[in-house]
């Protein structure tokens, strides 16, 4: 069994001066007992990995494309640049005001997987859906869906978050 990986995700919330402070609080601190992360905005990840010796950093979001009139959109390319490793996708906020599907899901999970970026593969339900008790029936789905296509290696590289 891997070791747990805990990732902060800090969703449009601090900028470069407090990413800077925080990693630079924080990085020391470090222990082995889990893997330990932050999710920046895209402007705070240069920042973040500058800083960071043991924290892993990750991006929010990235796009299935490699390049194109995607406005204010990040590829995988990009981050791959700055040195970002991880990926969070399919979050919930993601899909509800973003209107992302199973699909564009797994279209971004085998886009970072093709450059060596891990995803972080966000599932979960809705109040109603749970409320219906649909719970476990959407995130197999979710799940089965974002997966498929990838190879068993690839999957394991996948790290599967219940939000």
């Amino acid at each position: 069994m891997r070791k747990p990986i805990i990732v902060g995700n800090w969703k449009m919330n601090h900028g470069i001066a407090e990413t800077k402070e925080f990693v630079t609080a924080v990085d020391g601190k470090v222990t082995d007992k889990a893997d330990w992360g932050i999710a920046t905005p895209f402007l705070d990840l240069a920042t973040a990995k500058e800083g960071a010796k043991n924290l892993i950093v990750a991006a929010e979001n990235c796009h299935f494309k490699d390049s194109g009139a995607y406005t204010g959109e990040v590829s995988v390319g990009m981050l791959k640049e700055i040195g970002v490793e991880w990926v969070i996708l399919g979050h919930s906020e993601r899909r509800q005001y973003f209107n992302e599907t199973d699909e564009t899901v797994n279209k971004k999970v085998l886009k970072a997987l093709e450059v060596g970026i891990d995803p972080i593969l966000c599932v979960g339900e809705t109040l109603e859906q749970r409320e219906a008790g649909k719970t476990e029936e959407i995130i197999t789905n979710q799940t089965k869906l974002a997966l498929e296509g990838l190879t068993n290696d690839q999957v394991q590289n996948t790290i599967v978050a219940y939000e």
